[in-house]
């Protein structure tokens, strides 16, 4: 098995340098791997809302740091006790929590609870893009544990994003629909990047699928997808007087069987706990700076759930990829070159801006 192709000694990488200033494109040496990691050429890569947390020193990165956490690219070098069969050559995406110890509480409690060793939960694990260098360059040091195939017919730039906001609504979607079956219906709150994602997953699931934002352009994002099998079946303005009206007409009136919420604000979550049929189920994926406020009666007396979720496991991110293979699904994507990064912030932060920020790290050959 050929174990590596020809490298170069140094790349172009982004940088960040300074908290609260611009990316700073510099060239840096080529990173070496362990026996048992990979390394990967990136041919493009995400930019996601935590990297702008990141930029803003909300996670204490030490410095300089290069971010992004949604890489895709192809396999050139491999460790030689790696194990997975992987090859040169390979298409793959990495998520990215990576080398976890094996020994720590992190590590011995989700092994015990999901039947195998979880990575995602490790106290000593590296994070790529944001306690370690991530995939704004041109070459990244990938986990095998926690590395993806992309199949052959998903483009690098749609598979980056999957990395993050895919993975995460995709693992919250899995959660919140583990006792549903085909046809139940089920919601998607705060149209942006993930939800956007998620009503595509829930359609191509067999949910009968809502999906449900205060604003114009969150609503129009819900119905801007590959091909009308992935469209909601139901749009709905949380603001309308009729709301709630459309929404228990749609169910019966029985209510939703379970919602994933995209967003992290209070009353959009309040307000969705409320929507939920008896034994109902609440995913909620945002990260508000308050506590949550959720009625407990309504909680206690129609037995509702709500649960958190982190971004998919490896094991859900390959499942993830193959409805993606087999759907079509696809982000709404902006692209920009490798060039661009340094103004990447501005252009994500414009109140034009809809869906998933892709930078073209390398030409693909």
């Amino acid at each position: 098995m050929e174990q590596e192709q020809q490298v170069p000694e140094q790349m172009k990488v982004a940088q960040l340098v300074k908290y609260n200033s611009p990316y700073e494109i510099k060239d840096k040496s080529v990173p070496t791997i362990r026996d048992n990691e990979l390394l990967v050429k990136i041919y493009a890569a995400g930019f996601c809302h935590s990297d702008l947390q990141v930029m803003h020193g909300q996670f204490g990165s030490e410095l300089p740091l290069i971010p992004s956490h949604e890489p895709a690219g192809v396999i050139v070098r491999i460790g030689d006790k790696c194990k997975g069969g992987w090859k040169v050559g390979d298409r793959v995406g990495v998520l990215n929590f990576k080398n976890s110890c094996s020994a720590c509480a992190g590590c011995n409690v989700s092994t015990r609870i999901y039947g195998g060793l979880d990575p995602r939960f490790c106290e000593n694990r590296e994070m790529a893009g944001f306690k370690h260098d991530g995939a704004f360059a041109e070459y990244m040091v990938a986990d095998p544990e926690t590395t993806v195939l992309i199949p052959p017919s998903v483009s690098f730039q749609q598979a980056a994003p999957m990395m993050c906001a895919g993975a995460t609504v995709w693992g919250a979607l899995e959660k919140a629909t583990a006792e549903l079956q085909e046809g139940d219906p089920v919601a998607i709150v705060g149209i942006g990047g993930l939800g956007h994602l998620g009503v595509q997953f829930a359609k191509a699931l067999g949910y009968r699928t809502i999906a449900i934002d205060s604003r114009p352009e969150g609503r129009q994002l819900a119905t801007d997808v590959p091909s009308p099998g992935l469209m909601a079946d139901l749009v709905v303005d949380s603001t309308a007087p009729d709301a709630e009206e459309q929404i228990s007409e749609f169910t019966n009136d029985e209510g939703i069987a379970a919602a994933v919420v995209c967003t992290d604000s209070l009353a959009a979550n309040a307000w969705t706990l409320r929507l939920l049929r008896i034994g109902g189920v609440l995913v909620a994926l945002g990260l508000p700076p308050e506590r949550w406020q959720f009625d407990a009666g309504v909680l206690v007396f129609r037995e509702l759930v709500i649960r958190g979720s982190y971004v998919a496991g490896v094991e859900s991110t390959r499942r993830m990829m193959q409805v993606v293979e087999g759907s079509g699904i696809k982000s709404r994507l902006t692209v920009v070159p490798f060039t661009s990064v340094p103004g990447i912030v501005d252009l994500y932060q414009e109140k034009s801006f809809s869906g998933r920020l892709v930078v073209q790290i390398s030409d693909e050959e």
